[in-house]
């Protein structure tokens, strides 16, 4: 079973924060949190109106990875809210099971206090100490300045640029930036 924390941080504002693995009982916030970042449309994958899952299908996403020791979710909570997500999965063969990829979500008023930054350097550390996993990885939109910026000062670098992988609308196209980091 994959743990972490919780511990406790302060954020560039000085609240509290607490880093801490996720249980199936945080489903209906993380849920509420999920919705709320979708809803911005931006940088997002998954639109407003494709975003179906229920409670209970959040619950058992959230317990099939306290069940994998190489799976995580993380979530920063401020005054008992959950304001920011992280999911790590290893990869699911052999050959790729010592990597595996996050993403990861900070609702709108909790940006700029460093929720991502303790939430990667969180991840990080829990990826260093589990025997299986050597290296993380990660897809951003090449247009999400801000989150690349973040990923470069925790230590990932640019593996690579998949053109025109993301369509926004009509004619609107974005690349996808691939990146690494050793553990």
């Amino acid at each position: 079973m994959a743990e972490y924390g919780p511990r406790k941080f302060k954020s560039k504002s000085g609240a509290d924060v607490t880093i801490r693995s996720a249980c199936k009982q945080d489903a209906p916030m993380i849920l509420d949190l999920s919705k709320s970042v979708i809803e911005e449309e931006a940088y997002q994958l998954t639109s407003g109106a494709e975003f179906k899952l229920t409670i209970d299908a959040e619950e058992k996403w959230i317990v099939s990875h306290q069940l994998n020791p190489n799976h995580i979710i993380l979530v920063a909570e401020t005054n008992s809210k959950i304001v920011g997500m992280l999911d790590f999965s290893n990869g699911h063969r052999k050959r790729i099971a010592h990597t595996g990829e996050f993403g990861m979500s900070v609702e709108k008023s909790s940006r700029d206090q460093g929720i991502g930054s303790l939430s990667l350097s969180a991840l990080c550390e829990w990826a260093s100490s589990n025997s299986l996993i050597e290296k993380i990885g990660l897809s951003v939109h090449s247009n999400n300045d801000r989150a690349i910026a973040l990923y470069k000062k925790i230590g990932f670098e640019v593996e690579g640029v998949r053109k025109r992988d993301l369509k926004y609308g009509e004619g609107q196209y974005v690349d996808t930036v691939v990146m690494g980091r050793f553990v």
